[in-house]
């Protein structure tokens, strides 16, 4: 899955898809993604406005990838996309 900047990952890893205007009205994702900005596990592929981050569990270690890509975008971009897996 293309994630932007010549990022990609596995489908198999990703957790989720998230629109990061509305998860983070949530305090426990802001602290969550804090966190993970602080630990080194957050990549900022962001050209503009970051508009949705993509959770993944890859082999080493958990990572969130932060975009400017809409969700929708995202999800297309997911092979054999499935709803009950995102």
């Amino acid at each position: 899955m293309h994630l932007g900047k010549s990022e990609t990952v596995k489908d198999k890893s990703v957790i989720g898809i998230f629109d990061i205007e509305k998860a983070t009205e949530s305090m426990e994702t802001r602290e969550f993604l804090k966190g993970m900005e602080k630990s080194f596990k957050s990549v900022n592929l962001a050209t503009d406005l970051p508009v949705a981050f993509v959770l993944t569990d890859e082999e080493y270690t958990d990572r969130v990838y932060i975009t400017s890509l809409s969700v929708s975008a995202l999800k297309k971009r997911v092979t054999g996309y499935n709803e009950e897996k995102i």
